[in-house]
């Protein structure tokens, strides 16, 4: 009897390896099987882990341009008769980030831009490590240098409680620079897009804390997350 499911598939489809056909196949899939999308962020996780198993920033030019390379020779390879797929189907990356979601939590403004900036070849991932007040948590700010805007993707954050959600804070100097607030849902999972007025690369690190709803000028509860956004 043959499985309804796309079990054999999901690891080959959360590090980017199928061929646009299965992978059209798996995402009308997963849009209606629980069961399959809990396995793929299962799956997603793991991908994501080892994606930041290493500095993103010490990556060597060299391999940085040959990977780039590879990359833009898939459209010049491609039949003119085939249709092209889109660009999010040929980034791993964005696939794997795609998988730990579920779909309608990426088809608004801070999808678009995940997107986006998965496509960069400047963007980087930062990992934001949960402090001793919520050991749990965690996340990655996915920015280009570039760019105004970023996509902070969370995990682990305890409800913050009524009328109160997380705030985003950029520091320079030692200096807390207010940002926009998120909310997390029942799994303490959220994703905000965030915009700076300088580039990324003037501050010095990223951190959470718990706020009012509507934001505070300073920060008055604990840090949650915080990460480096500059090499040691």
């Amino acid at each position: 009897m043959q499985d309804p499911h796309v079990t054999d598939l999901i690891p080959a489809y959360a590090v980017g390896s199928l061929e646009p056909d299965e992978v059209d196949a798996v995402e009308r899939h997963l849009a209606n099987c629980q069961q399959c999308r809990t396995e793929a962020r299962q799956f997603a996780r793991v991908g994501d882990e080892l994606l930041l198993a290493a500095p993103q920033h010490d990556a060597p030019p060299a391999l940085r341009d040959r990977i780039l390379a590879q990359v833009r020779s898939l459209g010049d390879n491609t039949p003119t008769q085939a249709p092209q797929p889109a660009p999010r189907s040929r980034n791993p990356l964005a696939r794997a980030f795609r998988a730990a979601f579920q779909p309608d939590e990426l088809e608004g403004e801070a999808g678009s831009e995940l997107q986006r900036l998965l496509l960069d070849p400047e963007s980087a991932v930062f990992a934001v490590g949960g402090t001793p007040d919520a050991p749990a948590a965690s996340a990655r700010l996915i920015a280009s240098p570039r760019l105004d805007r970023a996509v902070l993707v969370a995990n682990g954050l305890a409800t913050p409680g009524p009328g109160r959600a997380y705030q985003v804070w950029f520091l320079r100097d030692g200096k807390p620079i207010p940002n926009v607030t998120f909310a997390v849902d029942r799994q303490g999972r959220g994703i905000s897009v965030v915009r700076v007025a300088a580039p990324f690369g003037s501050y010095d690190t990223v951190a959470v804390t718990p706020e009012p709803a509507g934001g505070s000028p300073s920060p008055t509860g604990p840090i949650v997350l915080a990460g480096a956004l500059k090499p040691a």
